[in-house]
């Protein structure tokens, strides 16, 4: 299904842009101890699921520099995050076989999560800022987070494809 439509790299931007701003004003609002949603995350899937490699990075990159600009964490945790929300995308829609969007999205955005996650978990103890013991992080904090974001991926992710797909027009 996705290697037969066209995506519109300014509705994907705009979508990329939306889930930053989402993500640096609600998310903090609904997050609870360490799991939230990531907005951001399944913006940058669901975005650059029918683009190519360097449009996919590119747009990763832009929502997660947008996302730290507008936050208070850790700048250049959502930046990178986003870049492998992308290449992780891009390398799953490489791979996929036939399956249905809720699930693909779904999948593809557990696993992006997860490398999220690590990576907020890792650059916050390189920088010093003190992180939770890596135990307690993976089970009471990454794995509810991944189920969390799955799910929201499942539910949403079919539809949000929908907004950017470009309907071409017959030219008579």
């Amino acid at each position: 299904m996705l290697e037969s439509v066209q995506i519109s790299v300014v509705r994907a931007a705009l979508l990329v842009a939306l889930a930053a701003l989402l993500e640096s004003v609600l998310s903090p609002l609904l997050t609870f101890g360490w799991v939230g949603p990531r907005f951001l995350i399944l913006g940058v899937v669901v975005a650059v699921a029918g683009l190519r490699d360097l449009q996919a990075l590119l747009l990763g990159f832009f929502g997660g520099v947008l996302t730290d600009a507008l936050s208070s964490g850790l700048f250049g945790a959502g930046a990178l995050g986003g870049v492998i929300a992308a290449a992780i995308s891009v390398r799953a829609g490489d791979m996929r076989r036939k399956r249905g969007t809720g699930l693909y999205f779904a999948q593809t955005v557990a696993v992006a999560v997860a490398a999220y996650d690590l990576v907020a978990l890792f650059a916050t103890a390189l920088v010093g800022q003190g992180s939770p013991p890596i135990l307690s992080y993976l089970a009471g904090g990454m794995f509810p987070d991944v189920l969390l974001n799955a799910l929201l991926a499942y539910l949403a992710g079919g539809w949000l494809l929908r907004l950017l797909v470009a309907k071409e027009e017959a030219w008579t």
